[in-house]
């Protein structure tokens, strides 16, 4: 038995103990990005919050945006999961189908803060690798949007207007109005946020009318 490693690590397996560390880091890392922006944030702040040392922060990553993208990627991957599961139950009508869907992204922004930061502010002009990350995080957001109304048949682009573009600027505005939503403070209610972003695609992608 390794006589060096952490004593609450004790007969876990190597590989075991370096992605709990790992976990932690990147739990660190949300905390701390939360708190005060990636632009504030230092190798060192980010150990301190996880009580590691250094030299685990570059056991697992080579720098602070190696870190960011994992850490952005790992949260919109949760947030995905999070919207299939309300999107892929069949439902009564298309209204439903995007309340349930809008519901689900407004309840992450909402009792997430952190992840919300993250995931709508903190990645924008970081570097080129990461711009890259959320445009294609977008994209993947408005494929499944357009993936399940597709499956349950709930809604209609009229030609010549493009599917994927229509979808891409659905995502955008709702991402928008979270935006608005993170920057005022929370303070309008959650109802209000809800509906103008319903109102959006019921009058741009015939959901909720007579689907």
């Amino acid at each position: 038995m390794d006589k060096t490693a952490p004593r609450r690590y004790r007969g876990q397996s190597p590989d075991t103990r370096q992605a709990q560390r790992r976990q932690q880091l990147l739990d660190a890392a949300l905390t701390v990005i939360g708190e005060r922006g990636f632009s504030s944030m230092t190798v060192k702040m980010v150990c301190q919050t996880a009580g590691l040392t250094e030299r685990y922060f570059y056991e697992s990553f080579s720098n602070r945006d190696a870190l960011l993208a994992e850490l952005y990627q790992q949260q919109t991957q949760s947030l995905r999961h999070t919207m299939y599961n309300a999107l892929e139950n069949p439902v009564a009508n298309a209204d439903q189908f995007v309340r349930n869907g809008l519901g689900a992204f407004f309840d992450f922004v909402q009792h997430q803060p952190a992840a919300a930061r993250l995931v709508l502010f903190e990645v924008l002009a970081v570097s080129r690798e990461i711009d890259q990350l959320y445009y294609q995080a977008m994209e993947d957001f408005a494929a499944l949007v357009q993936q399940l109304a597709h499956r349950q048949n709930i809604a209609t682009i009229p030609p010549p207007a493009d599917e994927d573009m229509v979808y891409a600027g659905l995502v955008g505005a709702v991402v928008q109005i979270a935006q608005r939503w993170v920057l005022g403070g929370y303070h309008q209610p959650r109802s209000a946020v809800l509906e103008s972003a319903v109102l959006i695609f019921a009058a741009t992608a015939n959901f909720g009318g007579d689907s």
